[in-house]
């Protein structure tokens, strides 16, 4: 009797397994429709575990997971430069401008992601890459291409330790808030748990100049010195999530008269910021984050394009300060209905040296969405924005922008 149940149990458990596979892995689909940045990068990975593919004769787990993304994008005023396909606010015109529609799949994304057991624990890949390379068109663009060992160890490109990728809001534009810290670059990160909810992590990352300001006579430029230094504290439970983080950068700046060097000086650049997310019991969040620091403009979702580095003060060459923050809340309505809603500022201190009508002082930055998941793999949301630049003269230009979007899950 003992063996005549033995292969009924068997078979029992083995499809209580697999539904519980099911169950994982539809949930995490559910997920990483609608997540950003670590979330999103964590639904992945459980979708990954879920659907149990594995590369023949090994036991490395691989998944490939994407979708495409149509924007239907209506602007009140049409935005100047070459990249008009995500909401910057630095880009609104001062000057009179006609409406603007756009349609574009730039936001598409494909995933690849492996994971391999070790004794040193998971070895996960990940490759991400959308078509969205700023000023190029729609052309492949990478955004994530990292190692990550146990958690602990963490190289390749990947996002910046002094960003918060666990508080981006949800929102239909590629870009999201202006006052919001979000890079993704080259670094190599070393991550410590403390306890069970703690974890202390330093990197050595990639530097890149800030944005340079340039007029007819004169201009301002930097250079780095050497790579940027990061660090974060971060809490973490089934509520509350914390973060403390920090960067220091080396940069020379540098202002040109009609193309002549006229002033130039080293800088130790410097910033910190604090992020968190409050998970309600509807499961609804709160997402905040406040940020500042000198020689950071490049870190911050729009960076102030004109607002430059250093400015040629009376006190001669100086850095600029940029602060940013945003506050946004996150709905659950239904299993099929989310939406959010939030603002965000952006600005820079001081005026001294620094263009009146040219260069920028504030950005201002609201959105607001409702998304429908239409079926399994099909999410239908519309949005809307709402933006405006200040300038260092206190003149200001605003603008209103409408972006349906239709995103299509394949995995």
């Amino acid at each position: 009797m003992r063996h005549a149940l033995r292969t009924p149990l068997r078979s029992l458990a083995a499809a209580l397994a697999l539904a519980a596979s099911a169950a994982i892995a539809q949930d995490a689909d559910e997920a990483w429709g609608q997540q950003r940045g670590a979330q999103a990068l964590d639904s992945l990975e459980d979708l990954l575990k879920a659907r149990i593919r594995t590369l023949p004769g090994t036991d490395v787990r691989w998944l490939v997971a994407g979708y495409l993304q149509l924007d239907a994008i209506w602007s009140r005023r049409e935005l100047t430069g070459d990249e008009q396909d995500t909401f910057l606010v630095s880009a609104i015109p001062f000057d009179p401008a006609s409406s603007d529609t756009r349609l574009n799949i730039r936001a598409s994304q494909i995933n690849v992601l492996t994971q391999t057991p070790t004794s040193l624990g998971a070895i996960t890949t990940v490759v991400q890459a959308d078509l969205f390379r700023y000023d190029a068109g729609a052309k492949p663009n990478l955004n994530l291409a990292l190692v990550d060992v146990n958690r602990n160890l963490t190289v390749g490109k990947a996002y910046a330790t002094f960003m918060d990728d666990a508080v981006l809001p949800t929102t239909l534009d590629y870009n999201g808030p202006s006052g919001a810290v979000f890079v993704r670059q080259w670094l190599a990160r070393l991550s410590v748990p403390i306890g069970a909810n703690v974890r202390v992590e330093a990197a050595v990352e990639q530097a890149r100049d800030d944005e340079s300001a340039a007029g007819r006579a004169l201009s301002a430029s930097t250079r780095a010195d050497r790579p940027d230094f990061a660090a974060r504290v971060r809490y973490e439970s089934d509520r509350i999530h914390l973060q403390a983080s920090g960067v220091s950068s080396a940069t020379t700046g540098e202002v040109d008269v009609l193309g002549a060097p006229v002033a130039s000086r080293r800088f130790n650049g410097a910033g910190a910021s604090v992020s968190g997310a409050l998970t309600l019991p509807n499961d609804d969040r709160i997402l905040a984050q406040a940020t500042t620091g000198r020689g950071i403009a490049r870190y911050f979702n729009d960076g102030l394009s004109s607002i430059g580095s250093v400015a040629l003060t009376s006190n001669g060459l100086e850095q600029i300060r940029v602060s940013g923050a945003f506050l946004y809340y996150e709905r659950t309505w239904s299993d099929r209905w989310r939406s959010t809603l939030g603002g965000s500022a952006l600005w820079s201190g001081g005026t001294d040296g620094r263009r009146p009508t040219a260069d920028l002082k504030q950005l201002d930055y609201v959105s607001a969405n409702v998304v429908y998941r239409a079926a399994r793999n099909l999410f239908v949301g519309g949005e809307v924005l709402w933006g405006r630049a200040t300038d260092v003269a206190g003149a200001r230009a605003d603008d209103t922008r409408v972006q349906l979007s239709l995103r299509y899950l394949i995995y």
